[in-house]
């Protein structure tokens, strides 16, 4: 689906202000969405969530090269499909907050996310909202990994439908409530990389 990204749980962003939308537990609500007869598939394919009120600088640009597709609850959904680089920039880390700019084929994310994390393990995570003449869904998004000096190795990307509406009159219905897709750096390092 193509369309505008609204990201409602995050934030406005300027040179002096930072509002936060929504609290820092929410990522328990994006993932509680995955239905409860596919909790442990999805957390086999995605590892454990790393939480902790003091996550590491992850603040740098990186690269998930060769971005491969490692589980999804979609039928159809193939595992053989290699997607395009996806490219990440952290910045402003603090108080639990960083901005995130993601670029990759389908969309472009510039906003401040919450992170969370222990030691060298992180997670940041936001909710968006796609609107399109044909639909309209709400997915959060959850990427996490551990940050080495080479960049962010047991990289790992989530995406999970919160909310799901059809304008088409099921012409193009849009993916139900509980669809998750995880991603992956093939060789599992997103690494460092000035783009």
């Amino acid at each position: 689906m193509v369309g505008s990204i609204l990201l409602s749980s995050c934030t406005k962003n300027d040179e002096s202000t930072i509002v936060l939308i929504g609290t820092e537990y929410y990522i328990d609500d994006i993932l509680s969405v995955v239905p409860d007869s596919l909790q442990t598939r999805f957390f086999a394919a995605f590892g454990s969530v790393p939480k902790g009120p003091v996550p590491p600088k992850i603040e740098g640009e990186y690269v998930v090269a060769r971005k491969v597709r490692v589980d999804s609850n979609l039928p159809g959904w193939s595992l053989q499909t290699v997607e395009n680089n996806t490219f990440l920039r952290f910045s402003r880390q603090h108080n639990g907050v960083v901005t995130l700019n993601l670029n990759e084929v389908t969309e472009s994310v510039t906003d401040t996310v919450f992170v969370c994390g222990n030691e060298q393990q992180f997670a940041a995570y936001y909710i968006e909202d796609l609107k399109h003449e044909l639909g309209r869904i709400k997915r959060g998004v959850v990427i996490k990994g551990q940050k080495t000096e080479q960049g962010l190795s047991d990289f790992r990307f989530a995406l999970v439908i919160m909310e799901s509406e059809d304008y088409s009159n099921g012409q193009f219905p849009p993916n139900p409530v509980g669809t998750y897709y995880i991603y992956k750096d093939e060789d599992g390092l997103a690494e460092s990389f000035d783009w």
